[in-house]
């Protein structure tokens, strides 16, 4: 004798949309574009800085290092403004890129 259910499984009802189902709609969740130029160091390894709010700029080995140090920053940037209620400082356009600068451009969630 076997523990197995010998009742065959129906698979879950479609939504009335006719897409499956997901559960409970995630909330919305702020995102905004994250503009960097990443340069070379002369004295090694990369400068990484935000080119649509001020005052974030970053050192690392890597531009993965210089990337993973500079989201958090923009994220707590972000969000401070946000909790004070207070517009976010957006640099409109954009700080123009200097020479041997490349850009990369982060969609990032709050």
């Amino acid at each position: 004798m076997t523990d197995q259910d010998p009742s065959p499984k129906q698979p879950p009802s479609p939504s009335p949309s006719g897409s499956l189902p997901i559960g409970e709609q995630p909330a919305d969740v702020p995102s905004f574009g994250c503009i960097v130029y990443v340069r070379s160091n002369p004295t090694g390894g990369v400068v990484a800085r935000v080119a649509n709010l001020p005052g974030i700029t970053v050192e690392a080995a890597t531009e993965r290092a210089a990337l993973s140090k500079l989201v958090p920053q923009f994220k707590q940037a972000v969000q401070s403004h946000l909790a004070a209620g207070d517009a976010v400082p957006w640099i409109d356009p954009p700080s123009p890129i200097v020479e041997g600068e490349q850009k990369r451009f982060l969609p990032t969630h709050l």
